[in-house]
């Protein structure tokens, strides 16, 4: 089932009404990442897919790819995590340990959009255990169960963020540290996820999936970015792979960003057990920037560290630090 989501792109990653849509003008800066399509104002509308994807389909696999879908597990993390829902957070999933860390430990928070933007929070359930595992609350678009219809807009990322502001002190999940936010998605929600941090100071990091912006009309907004951005593509097969340098390369002067490839095609590895090789990307980098763990820091960035991404065949690529 996993799988097909992305075989079908045929799934739009843009699907959403035109009528108001954001038009792209440079020096025109709208005040939210808010549009009436799904995505954002990064993404692009259905009809406009074909014409940017033809030589890289969703279906496109690499020697990276996993073979089946892995087992579901509480992640490999010291604190075994559980995917559930909470009627204080409708139509999105929780992934959060099942027992909160000792000592009140902050958790950081990521708000998460599935590929093609849809709405069934168990889209990305052993990527999203996996890094909560590790002591993270995540809120994905979407009950747990299967797709509420439709697709996720920024508005559906953004109720994530307030539900954790508004329970950071008295969550039952421990302590939500929302000064550690991170907007992150796959494919279509990696645009959400870059839509979401756009002028929203409480998002201090960006992480996209297989996925960058289409339109070259649209690059200029790079430049109102503020947070630092992560992209994890899936290599020359990946419709994200040629659009995530290019966006790399414009980002504003000084601001951190990091890149990294590895040969899977648009669907990376994350309906491998614990997320794959995408799993242990997400979580190291994370680790680095929201704990300073010296260790990730060196697995992300160090090829020669023990257990690097670059050992993993990752290429990577980063700036500013």
């Amino acid at each position: 089932m996993y799988t097909s989501l992305f075989l079908a792109a045929t799934i739009p990653l843009a699907l959403g009404q035109t009528t108001g849509q954001f038009q792209p003008k440079p020096g025109y800066f709208p005040a939210t990442g808010d549009d009436t399509i799904a995505g954002g104002i990064f993404c692009i509308p259905q009809s406009d897919l074909p014409k940017y994807t033809a030589n890289t389909p969703a279906g496109a696999t690499g020697s990276e790819s996993p073979k089946g879908t892995g087992a579901v597990t509480s992640g490999s993390g010291p604190y075994p995590a559980a995917m559930v829902s909470d009627s204080s957070l409708p139509n999105h999933t929780i992934y959060a340990p099942k027992t909160p860390p000792s000592g009140n430990q902050p958790m950081p928070f990521i708000s998460w959009a599935n590929g093609a933007c849809m709405t069934d929070g168990s889209q990305y359930r052993n990527l999203l255990t996996e890094i909560a595992s590790y002591g993270y609350i995540i809120a994905a678009n979407g009950p747990p169960t299967s797709s509420k219809g439709g697709q996720s807009k920024v508005q559906d990322s953004r109720d994530s963020i307030e539900w954790a502001i508004k329970n950071s002190a008295s969550s039952k999940y421990g302590n939500i540290d929302t000064s550690k936010i991170a907007s992150a998605g796959h494919s279509c929600g990696g645009l959400e996820a870059m839509s979401v941090g756009y002028h929203d100071s409480r998002v201090k990091l960006m992480m996209l999936f297989d996925i960058a912006i289409f339109m070259d009309e649209k690059r200029y907004l790079l430049g109102e970015l503020r947070s630092p951005v992560a992209w994890f593509v899936g290599g020359a097969k990946d419709m994200g792979f040629v659009n995530s340098e290019k966006d790399y390369a414009l980002l504003p002067s000084g601001l951190p960003a990091y890149w990294a490839s590895l040969d899977t095609g648009h669907g990376g590895t994350f309906s491998a057990t614990n997320g794959g090789k995408f799993g242990k990307a997400a979580v190291a980098y994370l680790q680095w920037q929201f704990r300073g763990n010296t260790t990730a820091k060196a697995i992300c960035q160090d090829a020669k560290a023990p257990a690097s991404l670059a050992s993993d065949n990752w290429n990577v690529t980063y700036k500013n630090w």
